[in-house]
């Protein structure tokens, strides 16, 4: 009996040997493709030597150092690469703050707009408005601000309460369309909803407005119309609220720009990071203040009261250095743009599969809504679990797929997500939707079985 304190402990799990590209072995010697880069983390694949070797040199130098005694040159680097890929607007004057990844961040930056509001004279801003159907982080702060009923359920009690607004959720809009909703009118609504929340917890109580650009685990890579997040900029910047980019899984490359909000000209206030900054290689996540929240502390009391011990790890910003280098090298960002058609051409074919309600995303993070009815959008029975059993079932076929559930409320709703590495080659990707199309028919066979 293992001493590890397993996710679930009631399920087995293989024990990882080895990875190159985006292969993954395990013990046992099976082979699997990996089809969502781990949890949507191993952006550029596995074994990339640079990465590897540029660990390995940091650690022959120095491996820790504490930044209330140091700052490191890995840490340095780092602060000024990814900076420098953030937008007009923000780049003048931001500052990158380290962290071991995004729940961190998220976490971090919470904090960071609080003590800003605080050096400010903004003392009265306390509440952080967030979206349902939403996951920001398992630490608490984060989860206080997650829309998720089921992530948040056993931990209610110690949760602060927060207000939160819809999604645009364009499959099951709140204008009831039959098909996927289309309509300017339908998403400046969901935005218009937050100036409503505004309004009622009285603007000068709002400290933050905090979102996925494009909705990750929680919603199955669902993207709004082009309308939305030009008017949440709006509206935030009209009540004087910090507008929070939880880029977490979204950020450097993943839906094709070097930000989630990028994609539509919008420009945050603060920009959570983690997952994809270090291609996982190393624990290693930031928070990117804007050159207006970094002046508002080197233009008060120049402390920001937080900080973790890991927090600028010299290896951990080594791996995030090289990491952003190869991004750069390969010109992978622009080819996941260009690459995001023949992605989304090979799962669309899917739907020719009746469970297959809804097809959805950006860039190389891409949803698979599944149904029981595809007219009627009427989601399977949760306790069916089919997300887990298309996941299952595809495990068999050697392809691994990140399943999720409650998109619609919590409880009800089933989707995957497909998010390969960057660099997977199209046979490889065509290798996923073959076998993805071999996990969904055993399904529908399975789920025939049991009428």
């Amino acid at each position: 009996m293992s001493s590890f304190f397993y996710r679930n402990l009631k399920r087995a799990y293989p024990v990882i040997q080895s990875a190159k590209g985006v292969w993954v072995s395990d013990t046992d010697g099976n082979s699997y493709l990996d089809g969502s880069s781990g949890a949507i983390v191993a952006n550029l694949g596995h074994g990339v030597k640079p990465i590897n070797d540029a660990i390995c040199q940091q650690l022959s130098r120095v491996a820790f150092a504490h930044t209330s005694q140091f700052v490191s040159q890995s840490a340095l680097d780092l602060a000024e690469r990814i900076v420098a890929l953030t937008p007009d607007g923000f780049r003048s004057g931001a500052r990158a703050y380290f962290t071991s990844g995004g729940s961190e961040s998220v976490e971090t930056a919470i904090k960071m707009a609080r003590a800003y509001c605080v050096e400010t004279g903004q003392s009265a801003r306390t509440t952080v408005v967030s979206r349902r159907n939403s996951y920001h982080g398992s630490t608490v702060g984060a989860l206080s601000a997650t829309g998720h009923p089921a992530r948040r359920r056993p931990y209610l009690p110690i949760l602060k309460a927060q207000p939160q607004v819809s999604p645009v959720y364009q499959y099951r809009c709140r204008c009831g369309n039959e098909g996927v909703c289309q309509s300017p009118a339908c998403t400046i609504a969901c935005a218009d909803e937050l100036e409503s929340i505004f309004l009622a917890e009285g603007p000068e109580n709002v400290l933050a407005f905090i979102a996925e650009p494009v909705v990750g685990a929680a919603l199955g890579a669902a993207a709004p119309g082009p309308q939305y997040w030009p008017r949440v900029r709006e509206i935030c910047t009209k009540y004087g609220v910090l507008l929070i980019a939880d880029d977490v899984m979204t950020g450097l490359g993943r839906v094709g720009a070097n930000f989630g909000l990028d994609l539509w000209g919008v420009v945050p206030d603060v920009i959570c990071l983690g997952k994809g900054l270090s291609s996982g290689y190393m624990p290693l996540g930031a928070v990117l203040a804007s050159g207006r929240i970094v002046e508002g502390f080197e233009c008060n009391s120049g402390v920001f009261e937080h900080g973790f011990t890991y927090s600028g790890h010299p290896v951990a910003c080594a791996a995030g250095v090289a990491a952003v280098d190869f991004l750069a090298e390969h010109n992978l960002i622009a080819q996941v743009a260009a690459r995001e058609a023949e992605l989304f051409a090979g799962l669309e074919q899917l739907r020719r599969f009746d469970l297959v309600g809804d097809v959805r995303g950006r860039g190389f993070l891409s949803g698979i809504e599944l149904v029981r009815n595809r007219k009627s959008k009427e989601p399977f029975d949760p306790d069916l679990r089919v997300s887990q059993l298309l996941a299952k079932a595809a495990l068999k076929t050697g392809l691994l797929i990140y399943p999720g559930s409650g998109s619609i409320d919590g409880t009800n709703g089933d989707h995957v997500i497909v998010a390969p590495p960057f660099t997977i080659s199209a046979e490889e990707l065509q290798e996923i939707l073959i076998r993805l199309s071999v996990a969904l028919e055993s399904v529908v066979t399975e789920l025939a079985a049991q009428v």
